[in-house]
């Protein structure tokens, strides 16, 4: 075909052809066309001071000093900068995480862990199945998680309970747990701790260093390890399973409880079923059931 003096030969397809760069251009100017909220989507949201924000599964990163609203997101996470400060964060999937000095109201996510820099602040933590990573000088309300863990720094202050499914409690020292510790196989460790209620744990092991617990002390099959000046001031329990309906067995595994010099444990020490219970010379107890006592004068038995 003759146009304007210019041959074009329809009959080859390689001349209508057009070159690589060309072909990219075409193609990403397409996929904009198609999508083109996909770039933003993906972005972080940085909020502004007072808004509530609603983000679907971006980020959200509130700024250094900022207070702001309700957060609220499907799967993306949240990030309070250095003192910052939010409402309340509830987030679907997404890690939560507070730098110093920072505070919330409730934080609540399915699956998301929720971490706390040096001298945070928080309402109840409620987490599906993330851990709670706390630094020194935390302030909490208080903590639940299906599975997580639950680690802190010296001077972590809960003003209720710590609950877990599975999760271990690790604290150090100088933490003030005013309600109680329950966890289903988790451990418990603390050091120069006080507890305002019960530590109980189905399989996970209780070790108390120079801790007092003003309620009981409870456990199925978990080894109990009380060290330095650690007051029990109520029972230390040791019991059956609790079962209703179709149950393989009601025995649990032995369990084994050491008493160490200078540790108290003002009420009864009873044991449900078989274990091991060993009391140091210098320890001071009140009576035992279900169980003779074995005594020890070395640093272990």
């Amino acid at each position: 075909m003759h146009r304007n003096g210019v041959t074009i030969d329809f009959s080859s397809p390689s001349r209508l052809r057009p070159g690589p760069q060309t072909a990219v251009r075409l193609l990403s100017a397409l996929l904009l066309a198609l999508v083109p909220g996909t770039v933003l989507w993906a972005a972080t949201v940085v909020a502004e001071a007072g808004e509530n924000v609603d983000s679907g599964s971006r980020k959200v990163r509130v700024p250094a000093g900022l207070e702001v609203g309700v957060i609220d997101t499907g799967s993306g996470s949240v990030e309070l900068e250095d003192g910052a400060s939010a409402r309340r964060i509830d987030t679907g999937s997404g890690r939560v995480y507070l730098g110093k000095g920072a505070s919330s109201g409730n934080i609540d996510t399915g699956s998301g862990g929720v971490e706390m820099a040096d001298r945070t602040r928080a309402g109840r933590i409620d987490t599906g199945s993330g851990p709670v990573r706390m630094g020194d000088d935390v302030e909490v309300k208080s903590i639940d998680t299906g599975s997580g863990g639950v680690e802190g720094g010296r001077n972590v202050v809960v003003d209720g309970k710590i609950d877990t499914g599975s999760g271990g409690v690790e604290l150090g020292e100088g933490a003030r747990i005013s309600g109680k510790i329950d966890t289903g196989s988790g451990g418990v460790d603390l050091r120069n701790a006080w507890v305002g209620q019960d530590i109980d744990t189905g399989s996970g092991h209780i070790r108390l260093r120079d801790t007092t617990v003003e309620g009981e002390v409870r456990t199925r099959s978990g080894e109990v390890r009380l060290d330095g000046q650690t007051h029990v001031q109520g029972d230390l329990l040791v019991v059956k399973n609790s079962c209703w309906g179709l149950c393989w067995s009601n025995n649990p595994k032995p369990a084994r409880v050491i008493i160490g010099a200078g540790a108290r444990v003002d009420g009864t020490i009873r044991f449900e079923h078989d274990g091991e219970l060993w009391v140091h010379e210098q320890a001071r107890i009140g009576r035992v059931e279900g169980i003779q006592a074995r005594r020890f004068s070395a640093e272990s038995p």
